[in-house]
């Protein structure tokens, strides 16, 4: 089976929201990308009272698989709930009334294609590509585009918020090799102007990127080391502008409440053990900074945007770095 082109990942959103209309919407969000493609998400609601859990696919370009992840979970879901059965998938069998709950006691904002732009270059031209397609800063191919895990407005401004010596996986320079360039101004990019959009007027309680690769499921925070002692140490506190970022050290280490910090590795497990029941995996699980350092990622925006403004939704962020490979058979 091919991977999805954006026409099929449209084809597949309208045919889902044409099929169970009642519970089912095709939402064409604000802003299209750079070269005029429009990027949906498919809302599944029965009660509006519920909270949402926002799934999101290929924010990076050559991750192509985000895509069909993001449908398959859909269209199973769908169809078990409209049928009246229950999924099985290898040895693991979930019931109806689990089912049912998915449905009903949880709504789904799913978008499939976060970055169509830069995944059809990815697949037509250029396997490895990353990023967007923006080419307002450069003409030069090898230079368009911006990291749009990069774009958050979360400590987006790292020469200046992390140390010195910090190893910080984000670049200024649109010509980058690792292809990382953040972008002109956070939220620059007409692609996660739509995440913040959908934060901005759904009550998202959970947010899962779909990344690959590595077997990994990581939570907040990417920046720093978790500490759950000193909240002045916080990501807003510029008195701490150059210390952040370095691993071992004693100067900064980044405030997470405890129970968010226990309710998000308490998630993080879960997902694995499900994952294992299923596909025989053992996926490793731990803080995003474990991997390395990272500003202005999806995520991070995510879970910072209550502790920022307390009259917002908290919203508890998790990446999972599916496969071993960007596009594994």
């Amino acid at each position: 089976m091919a991977y999805f082109n954006h026409t099929e990942i449209i084809s597949a959103i309208e045919n889902l929201a044409a099929a169970y209309p009642t519970y089912c919407t095709r939402i064409t969000l604000p802003e299209q990308s750079h070269e005029g493609n429009n990027i949906y998400a498919l809302h599944i609601q029965i009660n509006t009272s519920k909270p949402v859990v926002l799934l999101t696919g290929v924010v990076h370009a050559r991750e192509w698989g985000g895509s069909e992840i993001c449908i398959s979970f859909a269209a199973d879901l769908l169809e078990a709930y409209d049928t009246n059965t229950g999924l099985t998938y290898s040895d693991k069998h979930y019931n109806y009334i689990e089912v049912k709950s998915l449905i009903e006691n949880i709504n789904w904002m799913i978008v499939p294609n976060v970055n169509p732009d830069g995944r059809k270059f990815s697949q037509e031209s250029n396997s490895l590509w990353r990023k967007n397609r923006n080419d307002e800063i450069s003409l030069n191919d090898s230079c368009i585009g911006v990291d749009l895990n990069r774009n958050h407005d979360f400590l987006w401004d790292f020469e200046n918020r992390f140390s010195p010596s910090a190893a910080v996986n984000t670049s200024s320079d649109p010509c980058t090799t690792s292809q990382t360039f953040r972008g002109t101004s956070s939220h620059s990019e007409s692609e996660t102007r739509n995440i913040k959009w959908i934060m901005d007027n759904y009550p998202v309680s959970y947010y899962l990127d779909i990344h690959c690769s590595g077997e990994l499921i990581l939570y907040s925070w990417g920046n720093d080391e978790n500490q759950t002692v000193d909240s002045t140490m916080n990501f807003a506190n510029n008195a701490f502008d150059n210390d952040r970022g370095v691993s071992g050290d004693t100067a900064y280490k980044e405030y997470i409440p405890s129970n968010d910090q226990s309710n998000a590795l308490s998630l993080a497990n879960a997902m694995n053990s499900g994952l294992t029941a299923v596909r025989g995996k053992d996926y490793s699980v731990g803080q995003a900074f474990g991997l390395y350092a990272t500003s202005g990622a999806g995520d991070d925006y995510a879970y910072s945007r209550h502790l920022r403004d307390p009259l917002l939704d908290k919203v508890l962020a998790f990446t999972i770095e599916f496969g071993t490979s960007f596009q594994p058979e």
